[in-house]
């Protein structure tokens, strides 16, 4: 997958404030690589069920990993799944970026989440989603990698709540029953998370904005 960093994002917010189930913010990620996801969420917001969906990872046949972005939830589980006809294995890496930082010999790949062996043609393994495995700034996303096939990776951001969404085809998503509040709003794109804009959720009506991030490289 294409790892290079955007020259810009463009980020379109309208949102509706008040009523029982909260604020409502809907949007549009336009990219310089439309092909891929983005992932959106809410930081710094409390409450919120975690939605009930497991995070299925598959290794398709010729050798790819589906979804190449995808989002989890703690309390959910992962499902490992190979459709190729050849050995693959699905090796989780939490990246520990601070650990990268300020050690003298850092994890060069990450700290290993879980490293499943495929061998077969539609295994499938299960295992759980953790709350150690939550995105955090000073760790970064899970990388997803094949020990066997390096040029095989995709790529995974945990969450223990419910303010966060893959953006679809399009790049429009949906963020609902956010809390009252003054919350940031950030999107991971291209293996940049990055920081929109903060956001006040707490009055009526409703707001739109153009953000635009340049890149500093």
């Amino acid at each position: 997958m294409n790892r290079s960093l955007l020259s810009a994002v463009v980020v379109l917010l309208a949102f509706a404030a008040g009523g029982a189930g909260g604020a409502e913010l809907n949007g549009r990620v336009v990219a310089d690589s439309p092909e891929s996801p983005a992932i959106v969420w809410i930081e710094g917001a409390a409450g919120g069920a975690v939605p009930q969906e497991n995070t299925v990872i598959t290794h398709l046949q010729g050798g790819s990993f589906e979804p190449e972005v995808s989002v989890g939830f703690v309390g959910n589980d992962f499902v490992f799944r190979n459709e190729d006809d050849t050995l693959h294995t699905t090796h989780l890496y939490l990246h520990l970026a601070r650990q990268q930082e300020i050690s003298g010999r850092p994890l060069v790949n990450g700290a290993t989440v879980y490293n499943i062996a495929l061998p077969r043609t539609g295994m499938e393994v299960v295992r759980p989603i953790l709350a150690y495995h939550t995105y955090r700034e000073e760790t970064g996303p899970i990388e997803v990698k094949c020990n066997l096939h390096p040029d095989e990776t995709a790529d995974l951001l945990v969450f223990g709540h419910s303010f966060a969404t893959l953006t679809g085809e399009g790049g429009e998503f949906a963020i609902k029953d956010i809390p009252a509040g003054t919350h940031d709003v950030w999107v991971w794109h291209g293996g940049t998370a990055r920081k929109w804009a903060t956001v006040d959720f707490s009055h009526s009506g409703s707001v739109e904005q153009i953000i635009e991030i340049e890149d500093s490289e």
